[in-house]
């Protein structure tokens, strides 16, 4: 006898064998069943807003920070019921400041994960960069919480492209006004060479010239260098009496340093960007005392009152943070336009936006949000006022706010109590 033959089974343990083989089967594609239905259900159940947001790179410092804010919305809306019976959550990546990076992982977000609406970036040119190449094409909503360059506003976007960032000409008209509040005549330029630094440059160069000063030097300087000296020379030709420095936190640390420390410069005005304690902490010295800077704010109005309350009770972090306002706005609108639209098509969404945001209707802010989404489902008409301030959207999708001076004493970041809207003059006498 073969030793093959007394391991053969039987036939009867072959039919056996089959049986049990069948049955098996059978769990696996029933239980398969069950868990694919269940994982569908759960997906249905849930609605994903892709966010791009600067964790790495020159613009680290903000990122984080309105990521945070964005799931406070989220969070705030789903205590309140969701949006159309469904919970909503982001879906985070990083931009790494960076077009490519920031690019990359847009597409990720809009092609793999399929998400209706895209939340940002901060840099101008990422942004730009997003929109051109994903979502616009991909007819996704996109609305940006940091960037303010001019060239977002005259994007060929179909009306898919928004956001609560304040655009560069309302920030470089209060940046011209406080420098002729302060007695600047002729002053130079540093700015980023990227979509927002030239923009914010061109426009305040534009408006203070047309007040009657004098630019002499505009210098564009890259991000990362391992020093500015050179750039901080030739802005100096001419003797400005002033070097307005447009410069993200990263860089800025090294450009302001060498500048002040190389006792080039005794005379500095900054912008948004810049106002970031950590730069100045690492800096060091008293090298800014007494200089001023602008950066977008309102008047403590309800509506920023309660979202400084909400944000600092809830997350336990500073309600002060650059960007968080405009972050819990953008993220705010779009819940609220998705359960007015009473869909997730990007389009019916956009054509929410400014229903939702502009007048007339039922004001309701950033402490309101249950409230809010009540009178939604009631089919009544609401204007979200922001954390940010007034969101009405324009043609273009962007925003008008006001400014706020503030000044660096002791080398801390101080805010006064002054505001510019567009066409105001800044008057400094209470603080000098």
């Amino acid at each position: 006898m073969k030793i093959g033959s007394t391991l053969a089974p039987s036939r009867h343990n072959l039919r056996h064998l089959a049986i049990v083989a069948i049955l098996a089967a059978s769990s696996l594609i029933a239980l398969t069943s069950c868990t694919s239905g269940e994982t569908d259900e759960s997906e249905d159940a849930e609605i994903h807003i892709g966010t791009v947001m600067p964790v790495s790179g020159d613009l680290s410092a903000f990122g984080p920070s309105a990521q945070t804010a964005m799931d406070l919305v989220f969070e705030l809306v789903n205590e309140a019921g969701g949006v159309n019976g469904k919970t909503i959550s982001a879906i985070h990546r990083d931009s790494g400041t960076n077009e490519q990076i920031g690019t990359d992982a847009a597409s990720g977000l809009v092609n793999v994960e399929g998400v209706p609406v895209l939340i940002g970036a901060h840099s101008s040119g990422v942004t730009i960069a997003i929109a051109e190449s994903v979502t616009i094409p991909a007819g996704v909503l996109h609305l940006s919480v940091g960037s303010s360059s001019k060239a977002i506003t005259a994007l060929a976007d179909n009306d898919m492209v928004f956001r609560t960032r304040v655009n560069d000409f309302v920030k470089a008209q209060a940046l011209a006004g406080l420098a002729e509040a302060l007695g600047y005549q002729h002053v130079s330029t540093t700015y980023i060479n990227n979509a927002y630094g030239a923009s914010l440059n061109e426009s305040f160069v534009e408006n203070f010239q047309a007040a009657g000063g004098t630019v002499i030097n505009e210098v564009a300087h890259e991000l990362g260098q391992a020093s500015y000296i050179s750039e901080i020379r030739d802005a100096a030709q001419g003797e400005p009496e002033v070097l307005v420095t447009i410069a993200y936190p990263d860089s800025g640390q090294t450009l302001l340093r060498e500048a002040a420390e190389s006792g080039i410069y005794d005379e500095f005005m900054f912008v948004d960007v810049t106002k970031n304690q950590t730069m100045f902490d690492a800096i060091g010295g008293t090298h800014f005392e007494g200089n001023f800077g602008i950066s977008p704010g309102n008047p403590q109005t309800p509506s920023v009152q309660d979202f400084k309350r909400i944000y600092a009770e809830r997350t336990g972090e500073d309600p002060e943070q650059q960007l968080i306002a405009e972050a819990f706005d953008g993220a705010a609108v779009v819940a609220l336009a998705i359960e007015m639209a009473d869909s997730e098509d990007p389009v019916a969404i956009r054509d929410a936006l400014r229903p939702i945001a502009n007048p007339p209707g039922e004001i309701v802010g950033p402490g309101d949000i249950a409230r809010a989404l009540e009178l939604v489902r009631e089919g009544k008409d609401i204007n979200y006022v922001g954390a940010a301030g007034d969101i009405d959207f324009d043609e273009n999708g962007d925003v008008v706010s006001g400014m706020r001076v503030w000044t660096v004493e002791n080398n801390i970041i101080v805010d006064t109590d002054i505001y510019a809207f567009p066409g105001d003059t800044i008057d400094l006498s209470s603080v000098r």
